[in-house]
């Protein structure tokens, strides 16, 4: 069975996407509540260091209080204002906010500043009205205003230079992905094509019908390979062919042991994906579920569309989680953490890849977002 994720794995997930806007929340409500308390209070220590400093009026226990409380009220107002505005944008907005670019800068902008200045005026009037007295705020003079707006603007080109560096250590992330997959695939694993082409050669005398047979899936496999290395996107029905001829090629090997189907609506077969997701989890389940069970097993490919996104589904009834871990060929361990990093980086926090070791079996189903898998016109 899989286990629970740590508190600590939980909140590291939930920083990764406290700054990425969606429908749908799957970390843990309590970590991105930790976080927007971490920054409550981080900022009001920031200006009180610079307070003490720099400023001309020493500090009391009050006022330290008072900026302490006014940090939380303005900190869980942002968390509010962008919660928000996830609820009342659609999607399609959401994604291009999160995709970059003048709108997002000017929206990650201005709900920021707009926050901190209700923030302040809500706060000076709910402290005016505990005191019985009028509380000044940074809006009562020009200079006050001035000072405001400027801050502003520096946070704001600081925010954006730091998320133009993210996006550009994203995308070169991305390509040295891409790069290290075509490399690894290029190969296509010297050693099972050695072993495929011995494996027709000693069938070519004793029963030349299955050697035949094997040449063409192996044919196919390798058209299927090279087809997708030179393509950005292929359609879902390429994915599932190769696929087809990698399981064709591993049921004459491993004969009677091997059993497979694969299904897949014509709506899922006709979007575009990224070549090269789906091969590495049908191998994952014949290496690690099906080859070591003395009894062998079946392997069942399923794609089909729910909820706004495409789902992979790749499942057997192996060894499950009593596979013992086997000397990987190089590159295979990568496997599973390229394909997650390559969906992170095209379609955020909308994609994602679960894996779900059983007793007897494993599920591998991987989660993409249709509206950015739609077939070419």
């Amino acid at each position: 069975m899989s286990t629970p994720p740590r508190f600590a794995d939980e909140l590291q997930l939930a920083f990764r996407r406290y700054f990425r806007l969606a429908k749908v929340r799957r970390e843990s409500l309590l970590a991105r509540l930790l976080i927007t308390s971490g920054f409550a209070l981080a900022f009001p220590t920031g200006l009180l260091a610079v307070t003490l400093v720099f400023g001309a009026r020493p500090l009391n226990l009050a006022s330290v209080l008072a900026s302490y409380a006014c940090g939380f009220l303005i900190a869980f107002m942002i968390h509010g204002g962008y919660r928000l505005s996830e609820r009342l944008l659609p999607q399609s907005t959401l994604d291009r906010l999160n995709a970059g670019g003048w709108r997002a800068g000017l929206f990650f902008s201005l709900m920021p500043m707009l926050c901190i200045a209700s923030g302040l005026l809500l706060f000076g009037q709910l402290l005016g009205w505990w005191m019985q007295a009028r509380v000044e705020t940074p809006f009562d003079s020009p200079q006050g205003l001035s000072r405001f707006l400027f801050l502003s603007l520096v946070f704001a080109l600081v925010g954006w230079y730091l998320d133009h560096q993210h996006r550009r250590r994203q995308a070169l992330q991305l390509l040295a992905t891409e790069a290290q997959l075509l490399r690894l695939q290029a190969q296509i694993e010297p050693h099972f094509l050695f072993n495929s082409l011995a494996a027709v050669q000693s069938l070519i005398k004793p029963a030349p019908d299955r050697a035949l047979e094997m040449l063409e899936h192996f044919t196919d496999y390798l058209r299927a390979s090279l087809s997708a290395l030179r393509e950005d996107s292929c359609p879902l029905a390429a994915e599932l062919q190769l696929a087809r001829s990698y399981l064709g090629l591993m049921q004459i090997r491993m004969g009677e042991r091997l059993r497979f189907d694969i299904e897949a609506t014509p709506q899922a077969e006709a979007l575009r994906l990224p070549p090269l997701l789906l091969q590495p989890l049908v191998e994952n389940a014949i290496v690690h579920g099906l080859e070591g069970k003395d009894e062998g097993g079946e392997v069942r490919v399923r794609a089909w569309v729910q909820d706004r996104h495409l789902l992979l589904e790749v499942r057997d009834d192996g060894l499950g989680s009593q596979s013992r871990p086997r000397r990987a060929r190089p590159g295979h361990g990568l496997a599973l953490k390229n394909i997650r990093e390559r969906i992170a980086t095209r379609y955020g926090e909308r994609a994602e890849l679960q894996l779900t070791l059983d007793e007897q079996g494993c599920q591998a189903l991987l989660r993409l977002p249709l509206d950015l898998l739609e077939p070419k016109p």
